[in-house]
């Protein structure tokens, strides 16, 4: 039985992300906002702490001070009615491997 895994993951550039210190954090956030103006201002937040990789996706590599802020910035402009918000702090050790078509991440604007 196929479980998805492809044999040709090796024809894609592979970039690969770790937290080399603990007082930076991986962060991921993904959202889902109906509203287009709200959404246009989320993109905007999102943008002072990291790099697009999706539509409705960003990482970012943040000092705990900035993780805060990014939780109390992005926060605000959702509707908890009807909007997603989820924004994953990722464990120091853990690796992101990214393959495909996206930003190339710098040292102090990283992952998002």
């Amino acid at each position: 039985m196929d479980i998805g895994v492809y044999d040709d993951y090796e024809d894609y550039e592979e970039v690969e992300f770790v937290a080399k210190s603990d007082k930076r954090y991986i962060v991921l956030v993904i959202y889902d906002i109906v509203d287009n103006k709200k959404r246009n201002r989320m993109v905007k937040c999102l943008e002072r702490y990291g790099v697009r990789v999706q539509k409705s996706a960003f990482e970012a590599y943040l000092s705990k001070k900035k993780y805060e802020q990014l939780m109390k910035d992005a926060s605000r402009i959702i509707d908890k009615e009807t909007d997603s918000l989820r924004i994953y702090l990722l464990a120091n050790n853990t690796s992101v491997r990214s393959w495909g078509i996206g930003d190339k991440h710098i040292e102090d604007v990283i992952i998002f």
